[in-house]
C-alpha cells in the first residue's frame, strides 16, 4: 500500500493510502480524549472517525479542551 502526504497540525506527515482518521489518531500517538479533530475545517465528529478517510494534502487540526473561567 503507498503512503500520502497529509498535515497535522502545519506539519507534514506520512501516512498510508486509505487510513482513517482513528487510524491516524493510533499510529502517530495522537491525544483523542478532549479533543477535537478537524480535517479541512470541518469539525469530524468522534462517532465517524472510523469511517472518516484521509485523502493526499488532508489539512488536520487537533485543538484540545482547556478549562478556564
Amino acid at each position: 500500500m503507498s503512503n500520502i502526504t497529509i498535515s497535522i497540525n502545519e506539519q507534514p506527515e506520512q501516512v498510508a493510502q486509505s487510513s482513517s482518521l482513528a487510524d491516524i489518531i493510533q499510529a502517530l500517538s495522537l491525544p483523542d480524549l478532549g479533543c477535537v479533530f478537524a480535517i479541512n475545517n470541518a469539525v469530524v465528529p468522534r462517532s465517524q472517525w472510523q469511517q472518516r478517510v484521509v485523502n493526499e494534502g488532508d489539512a488536520i487540526s487537533l485543538f484540545q479542551a482547556i478549562a478556564g473561567g
